[in-house]
């Protein structure tokens, strides 16, 4: 049966800007980046049907044009095409998952330590907030508003104390600004926590969307 293509979801669009990437191709099904930093290639789509495996894999070398390349997958893993990857030079990098949740749902008080200072900024493509703790940098996170919902990164964590509640105040005070911009909902891309290429731990409100997986070949 013809494997029939999958629109790419609207959040998709707002992912590259938010990590510091460069769109080149934005179409309905395939979204192509340039990381701004090092010149990383990325294609990101749905995984393909095995018989589109070989073809996916010699566009995206040849789009990167000697650069280094990784293909960033979305929906659940399908063995037999991970293992046709592996086959073709191709080596799983990261599990992640795309959260969703209810902006209402999401803690928006943001509880820092006596001894801590937030910081906000707006910046071109997204906005950005940093706790400093004791002068010294604790944690940060990005936001970028879109049409009825919001992105989030998953926050950074620098300090080796404090670590949860600095990350729950990143996104209390991320989640503060979008309902402050009448956003509907958050998503946050995050790192998977379990062998199902999904998030256990992942605060109130939230729930598990999209798997996501990010090979890169050399």
């Amino acid at each position: 049966m013809p494997h029939t293509p999958r629109n790419l979801p609207r959040w998709v669009s707002e992912l590259a800007p938010l990590t510091n990437r460069k769109v080149t191709n934005d179409d309905s099904f395939e979204l192509h980046s340039i990381g701004t930093v090092d010149g990383d290639f990325e294609l990101l789509g749905w995984w393909p049907a095995l018989d589109e495996v070989t073809a996916l894999s010699s566009r995206a070398a040849g789009l990167a044009h000697g650069n280094a390349v990784r293909l960033t997958l979305l929906g659940t893993p399908d063995e037999a095409t991970a293992n046709e990857l592996v086959s073709l030079g191709w080596a799983i990098q990261s599990h992640q998952v795309l959260l969703a949740a209810p902006t209402n749902d999401v803690e928006q008080t943001a509880r820092i330590p006596e001894t801590a200072t937030l910081f906000e900024a707006p910046l071109d493509a997204y906005d950005v907030v940093e706790i400093a703790d004791f002068d010294a940098p604790a944690a940060r996170g990005r936001i970028r508003f879109a049409d009825g919902f919001a992105l989030l990164s998953e926050p950074e964590i620098l300090a080796s104390e404090h670590t949860e509640q600095f990350r729950t105040a990143i996104i209390a005070n991320l989640a503060a600004a979008a309902s402050s911009q009448g956003l509907s909902w958050l998503f946050m891309v995050a790192t998977a926590d379990n062998p199902e290429g999904t998030r256990t731990s992942r605060g109130a409100g939230w729930s598990n969307a999209t798997q996501i997986t990010q090979l890169s070949r050399a």
